[in-house]
């Protein structure tokens, strides 16, 4: 497992949910949402966060599966990759 923080290309349904992503030059097709925690507002007196996270089981384009977190800034709606487990 490791720590990425990388941003990525993201190609969404209407709904906002990830099917494809680029990383690195590498293309990887989203199998299906593992986990899903949305933005909450922060507890008092913590500031509210727009960040948006996504586990995935994702398969590359050469057929290798992985678990990925990902996660996109509503403010931004900028994607990360944030951890890739092989």
């Amino acid at each position: 497992m490791s720590l990425l923080n990388d941003q990525i290309n993201v190609r969404s349904t209407d709904r906002g949910h990830p099917v494809r992503f680029t990383w690195r030059g590498h293309t990887f097709r989203v199998r299906r949402i593992i986990g899903d925690w949305p933005a909450r507002p922060g507890a008092p007196g913590v500031p509210a966060t727009h960040i948006h996270l996504l586990r995935v089981a994702a398969e590359s384009e050469t057929g290798q599966p992985s678990i990925i977190d990902i996660s996109r800034d509503a403010a931004s709606d900028r994607w990360t990759m944030r951890r890739q487990w092989s």
